[in-house]
């Protein structure tokens, strides 16, 4: 069954090879005797859509849990959709722990210890094929985003490993965010961080476990000022907006920042707050709005929201 085709073809089947963890003598197979998808073509060879590689993703996921392609080609989206969730518990590699644990990421380290974008990048291919989005986050990226700063600071690790390592999950969690769009959907969602507040990889991560769930997300991005954001919460149709802070520190500056987003939020958006500086901030964002002290306290409201459980 090949995907509608809803966007200019814009991957190349190398990357999507990377995004999704299939081979490209596989996905040629696939394409050619069981039509999975249907890529255009043109002067750099096939060409995918989004739909096309979170379709392949689905796809992959269903085949590691011991269902045939022969079988899957000709199933709806949904329907491989409901098969993924039996056939990631079954993908899970012996290194993968129950949840709430962090996962065995050495060879991740290893690539960054070596400047390895390629072998970063494939290792964060492989565990984002295997692993629920919230899972991911909790396990993966955040553990060892955490690691590498703390690394940083006591001098075992460089600054450009770490802007090295946060370009690679920034990439990856864009990518996500991109093929989990939802153009209809029906509560919108505004992520964005503060001015001074550059660190952008939970807030981005936020953005991406929203999409996951079936909801609307505008993400805007780091070090914004409090008039931009709050600005562009009409136009943007938020029903909530969630800012990052991650920097506990305080400073006037901040404060009054926040001050202004919390005075002149529209009365109908939600504000939530997450991060080491949320709780810092707790006086000044408790009576507007939410501080979430995790992905499963956001996740949660999520759901409330209307979000399914990826």
């Amino acid at each position: 069954m090949s995907t509608r085709r809803e966007a200019a073809a814009s991957y190349p089947i190398r990357a999507v090879s990377k995004l999704t963890g299939i081979g490209i003598d596989t996905l040629r197979a696939w394409e050619r005797r069981y039509g999975a998808v249907t890529p255009t073509r043109d002067d750099r060879g096939r060409m995918y859509t989004d739909a096309d590689v979170a379709r392949l993703r689905l796809l992959n996921g269903a085949v590691e849990g011991g269902h045939s392609i022969g079988r899957l080609a000709g199933l709806s989206d949904d329907q491989l959709r409901d098969l993924c969730g039996a056939a990631r518990a079954a993908a899970l590699p012996a290194d993968v722990p129950a949840h709430g644990t962090t996962l065995d990421t050495t060879a991740l380290v290893a690539a960054l210890r070596e400047y390895s974008a390629v072998g970063i990048d494939r290792e964060l291919s492989r565990l984002a094929a295997v692993l629920r989005p919230i899972d991911l986050l909790q396990t993966v990226l955040m553990p060892v985003l955490t690691q590498v700063g703390h690394d940083w600071h006591s001098g075992r690790t460089r600054i450009a490993q770490e802007h090295l390592m946060s370009s690679a999950m920034r990439n990856l969690l864009g990518t996500f965010l991109r093929l989990y769009a939802h153009r209809e959907a029906p509560v919108h969602l505004l992520f964005a961080t503060p001015s001074g507040e550059r660190h952008e990889i939970a807030t981005l991560g936020a953005a991406m476990l929203a999409a996951s769930a079936g909801l609307g997300v505008t993400y805007l991005g780091a070090d914004l000022p409090a008039r931009e954001i709050v600005d562009s919460a009409e136009p943007a149709g938020a029903r909530v907006l969630v800012l990052g802070l991650t920097t506990a520190a305080g400073d006037k500056a901040r404060e009054r920042e926040l001050k202004k987003i919390v005075r002149e939020l529209p009365a109908d958006v939600e504000l939530w707050a997450g991060g080491r500086g949320a709780e810092r901030h707790a006086s000044i964002i408790r009576p507007r709005g939410l501080i979430l002290s995790d992905y499963n306290s956001y996740q949660q409201e999520l759901v409330r929201l209307g979000g399914r459980v990826a």
